[in-house]
């Protein structure tokens, strides 16, 4: 029973793309089935492949300005190892749950870096990327979870600041208006909608 209300949930949050993410997910599914992966933490709504195929996209078209790629609460891997596989940036996964960072590096291609650590501690100064992922990191939209967005996008920007290079934010599944406004000093670049709420935002410097 929780498994059809986890797929009709699914269902719902992906609309707008029902056809294409159910695509994407069938065939990639296969592929990791095959080499023995697995993305998907169960009842928990992951970044669907359709994203992360937008996502390489972008990075593809933009690979001369995209050389170092971050996601910041990379889960059990699933959007750092596509990235691996489909990009030719360097790929760096930073996760703080002991277990999903186990699984993920059990996963892992072998271009892929993953290290487990509090994405909120990391010294933003010495990090060289031009490009974060943020796959709603911390998880369900509260007002706890709210200021701790404010506080790693406000740690990105002082980093950054001063750089005159051109970096990019690309956020995943942001569930509501007060979380993308946390994004009010970047330029909205690029929007794949899929339903209410299921999104990827990609913002500029």
């Amino acid at each position: 029973m929780k498994k059809i209300n986890f797929l009709y949930q699914s269902i719902i949050a992906y609309k707008h793309k029902i056809f294409k993410i159910i695509s994407y997910e069938i065939f990639y599914s296969i592929i990791n089935s095959k080499n023995g992966k697995s993305f998907k933490p169960p009842h928990i709504h992951p970044c669907p492949y359709y994203f992360n195929h937008k996502i390489s996209q972008f990075i593809n078209k933009n690979r001369n300005g995209i050389k170092k790629v971050i996601e910041l609460g990379c889960g059990f891997g699933r959007i750092t190892n596509f990235l691996s596989n489909k990009t030719q940036a360097k790929i760096y996964g930073y996760e703080l749950d002991k277990e999903a960072c186990q699984i993920a590096k059990k996963n892992k291609s072998p271009r892929l870096i993953i290290k487990q650590g509090d994405i909120l501690k990391l010294n933003f100064r010495n990090l060289k990327f031009d490009t974060y992922i943020l796959n709603n990191p911390f998880y369900l939209p509260t007002k706890k979870n709210l200021t701790l967005y404010e506080k790693l996008i406000k740690k990105i920007y002082i980093s950054k600041k001063k750089s005159k290079k051109k970096y990019y934010i690309i956020a995943v599944n942001f569930l509501n208006k007060k979380h993308t406004a946390i994004f009010k000093n970047y330029k909205l670049v690029k929007t794949v909608e899929a339903g209410l709420g299921r999104n990827v935002n990609i913002y500029r410097n």
